[in-house]
This record gives C-alpha cells, structure tokens and sequence, in this order.
C-alpha cells in the first residue's frame, strides 16, 4: 500500500517537481520487492498453498487452532497389520499415539506460539502433557515449521511402543526381545484444515508414519502373537478390512471400528473417509 501510495502520489500529485521521477521509482522499487518476496513465499510453500489459505483466513477471524502431533507404527506379519484398542473412542488402530511435551517444550510453546492446552483431554496419568493444544492461527504456520524441525521437544518413539504393547496398557511382547526397536520413517501425513465432531473448532492432525523393522527373534514373536488370534484389546486387519474401516465386505459385515487415520498411515495421505 504504501509502494503504490508513493507510484499514485508521485505520479499525480507531484507534476513539474524535480523530484516526481524520485519518488515514482521509489514507489516501482517497493513494489517490485514486494513481488519478489511474494513469488518467493510462494514457491517455498507451493506444496501447502491451500494450508496457508486456510490458515491466514482463520488468522483474520482472530481465531485458535487445534493441533494433535503424533507418530503410528506399522507392524506387519503376512499381510496383517497389528492394530490396538484406542482407550478414548474405542476404534483400533496402529500402534502409536500423541506425542509428549517436554518440560523444557512448554515455557517456548506458550511465549513463541501462545498456545494453551486441549481442555476436552484428561492431563494425568498416560495422557498427561500429550502434544493436543491450541494455537492462534497467526501463529499455526509458524508453529508446523518449529514442530516439523524436531528440535526442543520430544523425538523418540519408543514410549507408545512400549506403553501399548510391552507394560503400560498391556503385556504382549517381552522385554528381552524387545530392548528397544528399529524402524524407518515413511513420511507425515498432515490434515488440511477440518473441522472435528465434539470439538467444533478448526483442526489439523499431524501423523509421522514409521515402519516397523523386527529383528529375527522380534518378528518370531510377534507371528507368535498373531498366532494367538485376535483379543479385546489387539486385532489383525489386512488392507482390505482397513481400506474400509472395519467392514469385512467379505461376510458383509461391520466386524469393528477402524480410526481414519489408520487408513491414512497405510496410504500416506489424508481423504475424508
């Protein structure tokens, strides 16, 4: 505004002066910055453009953003994928879960990000400190590159492993066999920005997709496990019965609840189903 301020006021105002070229290239010259800074902000961002747009309309309604920040496992044995009971909702999905603040985490998130916590999320026991905040949309872009950065907070992720399936919520692997875990990063797959029933605010999820790599002795044990059939608490879903959320088009029926965004780790992309 004030570039093109400086081109009109030059231009029209200033007729005769000696100074009206000055102030007319002045004017050119911001502009033109201002271009060259926009076409680079756009190409740094083209593969989230439609994020942006969402964010920045958001940031003009003045209004906060949920963020839920957290990683799944997949871990497959002949085609089955090991699939736990989600304590809150009751679907099943991959192993895995939110990611945890850090004691060091909260100070920056509420001074740099001025984010609050999800109050509708119990903050003890399992739960406690889990990476579900609030966060005003001026600051959401901002706050995606610090968390994608993967410095200053928590970046292991053995805890959900081990809380799920060695002692915590259940006991199904041993510790002898499972001293730790291997595993490649797949990717992220990030939600646009939706709006969740429950919660009726704007929401973007955050999934890291790893692939579980056992050892000889880890896999043996966890065929041993499979073996076992399925329990309350673990199932065995092929791609299919996932690609479906739980219904087995097979026998035609809905055999249980499968959470969207197991659907999405095995995919690696968000859909609205």
């Amino acid at each position: 505004m004030i570039a093109i301020s400086f081109i009109i006021y030059g231009y029209f105002q200033m007729s005769g002066s000696d100074y009206q070229k000055d102030v007319v290239i002045f004017g050119v010259i911001g502009l033109v910055t201002l271009m060259e800074l926009l076409i680079e902000h756009i190409v740094i961002n083209h593969k989230r453009l439609y994020l942006l747009l969402q964010v920045y309309f958001l940031a003009l309604k003045d209004e906060k953003i949920r963020f839920s920040m957290s990683y799944l496992y997949i871990i497959k044995i002949d085609d089955e994928y090991l699939l736990v009971k989600n304590s809150n909702y009751g679907h099943y999905q991959l192993v895995g879960g939110k990611y945890k603040r850090l004691e060091g985490t909260q100070s920056l998130l509420k001074e740099k990000f001025e984010a609050i916590d999800d109050l509708k999320l119990p903050n003890k026991d399992l739960m406690k400190d889990d990476f579900a905040i609030f966060i005003p949309a001026k600051n959401a872009i901002k706050f995606l590159d610090w968390f994608n950065e993967g410095q200053n907070r928590e970046i292991n992720h053995w805890r959900e492993f081990y809380e799920e399936l060695i002692e915590g919520k259940a006991e199904l692997l041993s510790k002898e066999n499972f001293p730790y875990v291997n595993y490649n990063l797949l990717g992220r797959v990030t939600t646009p920005v939706k709006r969740t029933a429950g919660w009726n605010c704007p929401e973007i999820l955050q999934y890291d997709v790893l692939e579980l790599l056992p050892n000889v002795e880890q896999r043996k044990e966890l065929l041993a496990l499979k073996n076992q059939g399925d329990t309350e608490y673990i199932k065995w879903a092929d791609r299919e019965l996932i690609d479906c959320l739980g219904h087995d088009k097979r026998t035609k029926k809905k055999l249980y609840d499968i959470g969207q965004h197991t659907k999405w780790a095995l995919n690696m992309k968000w859909s609205k189903e």
